[in-house]
């Protein structure tokens, strides 16, 4: 039997024993695009079984979080339309390699919603973004969108030059682009298959060039 067969009946009784508010997914890492093989509540996110990767899977997957760790809790999901999440995931190995993925992503829509009228009330709604001793807090995000490709790419044009439009991709200087490849190699984005040719099309360049800034980035 297969190491992922017995979390399948996991899945479901997850489900059930959370609450519709609560979305849980098996993930097979072995797969080409690391897809949904079992899923309850997908009505959370939005997403079915053959669903592909995120982009936190494969940030997991760049920095090999999962050889350290047997699982990461309680960080920020985003799921269409402005539908924030409390993702978890837990990861499953074996002979020292990942197979899988078991995660639940909590819908905090309801939850906000009382904690915004709490706010209101006591006064709290003046704070926004802190800690229990006032610091700034800052936590990892994962975005359960339908092309991750192409919305990890976006980011990472708008975070080095403020714009991912059409004219202003077509204008980048060797620079950007450079910059732009750096930001994707550091989210992950080149572990998946025709990650290359998808960056030269958005990059407006040829799949040889992402082959060399990947080549003068590793140069350093």
């Amino acid at each position: 039997m297969d190491i992922l067969d017995h979390y399948i009946k996991l899945v479901e009784f997850l489900g059930q024993v959370l609450g519709d508010n609560a979305e849980v997914v098996l993930r097979d890492c072995r797969k080409p695009k690391h897809d949904i093989v079992a899923i309850a509540n997908g009505h959370v996110s939005g997403r079915t079984v053959g669903a592909p990767i995120t982009d936190f899977t494969l940030s997991i997957l760049a920095n090999e979080a999962w050889k350290e760790k047997d699982y990461v809790a309680n960080y920020v999901g985003k799921a269409a339309p402005n539908k924030r999440l409390r993702a978890s995931t837990y990861f499953i190995r074996e002979n020292g390699r990942l197979v899988g993925q078991l995660c639940i992503n909590i819908d905090m829509g309801p939850y906000e919603q009382i904690m915004d009228a709490v706010r209101a009330l006591s006064g709290l709604d003046q704070i926004h973004g802190l800690d229990a001793e006032g610091v700034v807090c800052e936590a990892p995000v994962e975005n359960f969108s339908g092309d991750v490709v192409e919305d990890m790419m976006s980011r990472a044009v708008v975070q080095v030059i403020g714009s991912s439009e059409e004219l202003v991709r077509q204008r980048l200087t060797q620079d950007d682009r450079v910059k732009i490849v750096e930001e994707l190699s550091r989210a992950g984005l080149f572990q998946m298959k025709g990650a290359v040719a998808a960056v030269a099309k958005y990059l407006y360049c040829s799949e040889a060039s992402v082959y060399r800034y990947q080549a003068k980035l590793q140069k350093g």
